[in-house]
């Protein structure tokens, strides 16, 4: 290894120096800081090359990266002087080296001033891995510098070989993706994301091996959005997957090829789990269903003693990552992580009589599907999934509010694997949930009164809504929830003071909840002479909520579908009459979402209706301008009066 080092260190110094005639790749510096003049920095060039090799009668791979940025702005030394590395038990990071070339009199010197350290990483899109960053800050920098990355990733598990992001958090001049092995390895490759049309795809085969190779130039800057479910739906990058090979001399080897591969590699992780009687569990399943005269309610009242008394708590590491623990375990200790809920319910609903599976799923953060993406990345969750005449039900117990027989929000619309046996599995779609079971009803009493507005307000949450709004009670108490709810109340403007409140929340059924609150608004109403002007949309739901179409392709997605409503009921006060009541008005967006208001007079009340209904899980782009249109036409409803006049 000393000895790799040296040779290693020698073939870098030969590098540098010809690096300090032709830096950049052999690009001029002063070029590509006026390419990208409006940055603080770039990526020159950014290249991956995997290699996957025969190594004593079985087949490795490794991955050699190599990263160089250029920083050009005055502020980019402090800003963009830190590189990452991600790595793991199944990308075992084996070696990395880097360097600063720092510009001086007489061209670039080198320097290999960096502070290492490695911390667990941030990024949780994964069930089975135990993700770690190594953070490389380099220091003595100047405007012009070049920063050098290299590493190699060592794959333990072929069966999980990372994608190639090609888009970073900055513009990249050049990105390249390699994929070399040998013949009789049949490699395949899933290209999602946006902009696919940058990338240029070339195949070359030598004497004993094939490489793949996927390039692409004048890449823009990572985008985040905030309204789409993860990176993966829109950033460009490439699966690569095996999907079958045939070593010299063996027979063939069935891989990856199909959804069916992929079960037999999964099976393997649960094929030992609960296998054996536990006669404590079941004592517990007993006492459970004691009194119970049908599997649905025995299902009920495991899953809700599974929601209170098994805490959730994600802890996946490495292998174990992929591996439930025994339901017998999990009873005992108390807790458990998705997969460990998975196999308590399993277990405990079969002890009943249930037919009950161990179930892989993807959140909606994943883009994939079974049919398209036949490997492990497909999956981040594990639920469990009954059978009861002829249905099939969805239980996933890491949520101790969701109530039983509806579907978790975070994976309406995907896949799942349902295992049925050893030899056996069903794909079931996860179906959405109908806008008619997420129903917030917002009532509001209005009273005026020379200039200021009083009231009493009664939200009901249903559905979504109100399993979100009580998970978040748990974690908010005392000030924290007295802020929280005054934020949920807050309308009219920021004058808003809430006098006090009320939460109602019940524990069975649909789990609904209520706050109600009482409340007053100085200076909300204008009087002027004998004339009140009462704006009544104490709430204006959806102002602002305006999709920038600037050069963006990806659409807009909703954690589920919902119906608002919102009721103003306002006293007119004694002397006065109604003058002015303004028009109705409604808006649609074909099947995507409509509104619809309303004022009307009863008695001595004013009342202002509206509704706002969500009826799918995402906005396509050729539908933003549309969108955004009926927003502004929404927010001039929204300056609309009541004008009350003396009698």
């Amino acid at each position: 290894m000393i000895e790799n080092r040296k040779n290693y260190s020698t073939l870098r110094n030969i590098v540098v120096l010809l690096f300090l005639s032709q830096p950049a790749f052999g690009q001029n510096v002063d070029a590509i800081c006026q390419e990208y003049k409006n940055e603080q920095a770039a990526f020159t060039n950014v290249k991956e090359q995997l290699v996957i090799k025969n190594e004593n009668g079985r087949l490795v791979a490794s991955s050699n990266i190599s990263k160089e940025k250029i920083l050009i702005g005055e502020l980019s030394p402090g800003l963009y002087n830190t590189e990452y590395i991600y790595h793991s038990y199944f990308n075992e990071l084996k070696d990395h080296d880097e360097e600063a070339l720092v510009p001086g009199k007489n061209g670039y010197k080198r320097s290999e001033t960096a502070v290492t350290k490695t911390v667990p990483s941030k990024d949780n899109s994964i069930f089975y891995d135990d993700s770690k960053e190594t953070e490389i800050t380099f220091t003595g920098l100047t405007a012009k510098s070049l920063l050098r990355t290299n590493y190699t990733l060592s794959h333990t598990d072929l069966h999980i070989l990372p994608a190639f992001y090609f888009q970073e958090n900055l513009p990249v001049a050049q990105s390249t993706y390699e994929v070399t092995a040998p013949k009789y390895v049949n490699i395949k490759f899933v290209i999602k994301g946006n902009q696919a049309d940058k990338l240029k795809q070339e195949r070359k085969e030598n004497k004993n091996t094939v490489t793949y190779t996927f390039t692409a130039s004048s890449i823009p800057a990572f985008k985040d959005y905030d309204d789409v479910p993860s990176v993966s739906w829109y950033a460009l990058h490439v699966v690569p997957y095996i999907a079958s090979y045939q070593l010299p001399g063996d027979e063939p080897v069935e891989w990856l090829r199909n959804p069916a591969d992929l079960y037999a590699y999964l099976y393997e992780f649960i094929r030992k789990i609960n296998v054996k009687e536990d006669k404590e569990l079941d004592q517990a399943v007993a006492s459970i269903t004691k009194g119970d005269k049908t599997q649905k309610e025995k299902a009920a009242h495991i899953y809700q003693w599974v929601q209170q008394n098994i805490h959730y708590i994600a802890f996946e590491d490495s292998l174990e990552g992929f591996i439930p623990r025994q339901a017998a375990t999990i009873y005992q200790r108390r807790f458990g992580d998705c997969k460990d809920m998975a196999s308590i319910l399993t277990a405990m609903c079969k002890t009943a009589g249930i037919e009950a599976h161990l179930t892989w799923t993807g959140t909606r953060s994943k883009p994939y599907s079974y049919e398209e993406t036949p490997l492990p990345i497909v999956n981040n969750h594990m639920i469990c999934t009954i059978k009861i005449d002829g249905e099939w039900i969805f239980l996933d117990g890491t949520n101790p509010l969701i109530p039983f027989g509806a579907i978790p929000d975070n994976i309406q619309g995907k896949e799942t694997m349902v295992a049925l046996d050893e030899k056996n599995f069903t794909i079931l779609p996860v179906p959405e949930t109908d806008s008619r079971f997420n129903v917030t009803t917002d009532t509001t009493f209005l009273k005026v009164n020379d200039k200021q507005a009083s009231g009493k307000s009664t939200i009901d949450f249903q559905g979504y809504a109100s399993w979100s709004l009580q998970t978040l009670m748990m974690y908010n108490k005392n000030d924290d929830l007295d802020k929280m709810i005054k934020e949920i109340n807050t309308r009219g403007s920021n004058k808003y003071v809430q006098q006090h409140y009320k939460v109602s929340t019940s524990d069975t059924g649909n789990k609904n909840c209520r706050i109600s609150a009482d409340f007053i608004i100085d200076d909300y109403v204008q009087k002027v002479d004998k004339e009140y002007y009462v704006n009544m949309n104490l709430n204006r739901t959806l102002e602002g909520h305006y999709i920038d179409t600037t050069g963006r392709d990806v659409a807009s997605f909703f954690k589920y579908k919902d119906i608002n409503r919102e009721t103003v009921l306002m006293e007119i006060p004694q002397g006065y009459h109604v003058s002015y009541l303004p028009p109705a008005a409604t808006g649609s967006l074909n099947d995507v979402w409509s509104y619809k208001i309303g004022y009307s007079q009863k008695g001595n009340t004013v009342i202002l209706s509206k509704e706002y209904t969500l009826n799918s899980m995402s906005i396509l782009p050729q539908y933003f301008t549309q969108h955004n249109a009926m927003l502004d036409n929404l927010n001039k409803q929204y300056k609309e009066s009541v004008v009350l006049t003396a009698n």
